[in-house]
């Protein structure tokens, strides 16, 4: 999965973590792995100076942590991710522009609180371009609905990796009979995750997610859909194309397919805590 997505599920486990545990809970520092590339992440709320003038940036804190106390001290009961699909796909397909920032659909974190929900979106942008230790990247989070409706996505787990399991079946066979098989390969992997006793292991992030929080299913879900992330851009699985009108419309149904199995199986994990 992208860097932008894995930050966020690091912050929605590790927050519901501390959430529920307090000073007891695992710490999310800057040497995990998805702020490897980031050099500073903060919290952000508008407000008005006056009753007519326009909502202005505020910094409400500068780090994960203080973020999860302030949320703890205000009530909030758990996180959870959000996702909804682009409500213009003429141009591309979300599956299409999945790897680019800002692109395949909206994902935010919602804050539960007890009568309703705060939804905060997030910002990334170049700032130290020479970093030596390529810490490019400067991530803003911002409180973008305030004390709205509750969503609190919660698919059903087993029904999702049952699905999750059918696509990659399909898929890994339409990629051997197009002898990709590096492509198959890689579906084949996920499938093994899907069904592993430890599915974190070879795993980039693999410090992501506070694992004694989650059963196994809910990991595997959550790393199976990691390792089947095929969807960038230059060489990915988006830059295939076939001449055979009928074979690439199978291949932009599966592939479609495998993105909407993966964003469910990552809420159906996440959200499970």
């Amino acid at each position: 999965m992208t860097g932008i997505l894995a930050q966020l599920v690091a912050l929605t486990t590790y927050g519901n973590d501390y959430l529920k545990n307090g000073d007891n809970a695992a710490k999310l520092g800057f040497e995990n792995s998805v702020f490897q590339f980031c050099n500073s992440v903060d919290f952000r709320v508008f407000r008005k100076k006056f009753f007519w003038s326009k909502p202005q940036e505020e910094i409400l804190v500068s780090n994960p942590a203080k973020w999860f106390e302030f949320l703890k001290h205000n009530g909030c009961k758990h996180l959870r991710l959000f996702f909804e699909y682009s409500k213009d796909e003429k141009i591309a397909t979300d599956h299409k522009l999945a790897g680019m920032v800002g692109g395949g659909g909206t994902w935010l974190i919602e804050a539960v609180y007890e009568t309703y929900s705060n939804f905060w979106a997030n910002r990334w942008e170049v700032t130290t371009r020479d970093s030596p230790e390529n810490k490019i990247w400067t991530v803003n989070y911002g409180m973008i609905f305030e004390k709205a409706e509750t969503i609190n996505l919660q698919p059903e787990n087993l029904s999702v990796k049952e699905k999750f399991n059918d696509t990659l079946t399909e898929i890994a066979a339409f990629a051997n009979a197009h002898q990709l098989k590096n492509w198959a390969d890689l579906f084949e992997r996920a499938k093994l995750v899907l069904s592993s006793d430890k599915p974190e292991e070879n795993y980039y992030h693999d410090d992501f997610v506070p694992l004694q929080n989650y059963p196994l299913l809910s990991q595997q879900l959550l790393f199976a859909a990691g390792t089947a992330w095929v969807f960038g851009g230059m060489g990915s699985w988006n830059d295939i194309g076939f001449s055979n009108e009928e074979d690439d419309a199978l291949y932009e149904s599966l592939s479609a397919q495998l993105y909407a199995n993966i964003n469910e199986a990552i809420i159906a994990a996440v959200n499970a805590y």
